[in-house]
């Protein structure tokens, strides 16, 4: 591994501002696009509640979950058992703490 030279100290204030500037730049497109998605969800909401004044047939198809949009099987058991007979090992501690006298 080789050994990078010193960087000079306009060089470290340049980082050093770039990085302040990345950042802040960074948060204000999290911040955005928070904004974005709440307002999405802010209009769904909306549209439901109209939807389910007009009709509760039409709200209860427009909220069931598509099965067919995520398709997902699971085969087998949601848990381990243990095995019969396994005894597991304890485990060793090594105790390092530092002793020191006066």
């Amino acid at each position: 591994v080789r050994s990078l030279p010193p960087l000079s100290f306009e060089e470290t204030e340049r980082r050093v501002l770039l990085m302040k500037k990345w950042s802040l730049y960074k948060q204000q497109q999290d911040k955005a696009e928070k904004e974005a998605i709440r307002s999405l969800v802010e209009a769904q909401q909306e549209a439901l509640k109209e939807l389910r004044l007009e009709s509760e047939e039409l709200y209860q198809a427009a909220v069931r979950r598509d099965e067919e949009l995520f398709p997902f099987e699971r085969d087998g058991p949601n848990y381990t058992p243990p095995l019969p007979g396994y005894d597991p090992p304890e485990g060793k501690c090594i105790d390092i703490t530092k002793v020191y006298t006066q």
